[in-house]
């Protein structure tokens, strides 16, 4: 798999726990300057690291603003919560290719987060489950924006896509962030999760092989530039 093209000048860091105190510090800042909520946007391959990084800027955005739980400074909306159901993708023939563009509802992704910026409203959000493989409520307070919450985490392979209708994140996101994972980190930690979640080795690397693999050279192939870049430390990975 190739890297995708990059703006030479495109600023970049490296996520050590400095780099990741000024991202934060970075929305903070946006945050404190517009009334509505900020939006970054997290895209990269599968296995990236996009959701483990969503989550330590929550954590970091909310002690910092020292947030209760009911009421989060910063919440995370990830892709993944978007899945077609299980039933859904059978009928269309997509169970196979669950992750995929396809297997998605876009507009209902886009139609949430385009609500989450107004600072209005207040909602629950929806997660996805990797037990029971289908987008459920959690009913947790981490998962809910409320009156309090001023920056919203999203993150997904599809985010910078260079197609209609994901392209309407430019519209949605404050800022745009690629995550850049060597391919070979990204894999074992794939490799690892499916088997995480009741596959064999055999099993899990086969779903890698026939069905990660061709989204991931998707995402690389079709992503469009993003406002920074961003990546894990040399001795480190964090899935």
């Amino acid at each position: 798999m190739v890297t995708p093209p990059k703006d030479q000048g495109t600023p970049s860091i490296t996520l050590d726990p400095r780099g990741i105190a000024e991202l934060a510090a970075e929305l903070q800042r946006r945050a404190a300057a517009q009334h509505r909520r900020v939006v970054l946007a997290i895209a990269g391959v599968p296995g990236s690291g996009k959701s483990t990084l969503a989550k330590a800027l929550a954590i970091h955005l909310n002690r910092a603003a020292q947030a209760p739980a009911a009421d989060g400074y910063a919440v995370v909306l990830g892709l993944d919560a978007f899945h077609l159901s299980n039933d859904r993708l059978e009928s269309l023939g997509l169970t196979e290719r669950k992750g995929s563009p396809q297997s998605f509802d876009a507009q209902g992704y886009l139609k949430l987060l385009s609500r989450c910026r107004d600072p209005r409203h207040t909602f629950d959000l929806p997660v996805y489950d990797r037990k029971l493989h289908e987008p459920v409520y959690s009913g947790k307070a981490e998962d809910r924006v409320g009156p309090g919450t001023r920056v919203i985490l999203t993150e997904g392979n599809y985010l910078l896509l260079d197609a209609i209708p994901w392209s309407a994140i430019d519209e949605l996101a404050d800022l745009r962030l690629w995550l850049e994972t060597p391919a070979e980190k990204a894999r074992a930690w794939l490799i690892r999760r499916h088997i995480s979640v009741g596959r064999s080795l055999e099993q899990a690397v086969r779903r890698v092989e026939e069905n990660d693999a061709m989204n991931a050279d998707l995402v690389l192939e079709k992503s469009r530039h993003a406002d920074k870049l961003a990546r894990w430390p040399d001795s480190s990975f964090a899935g």
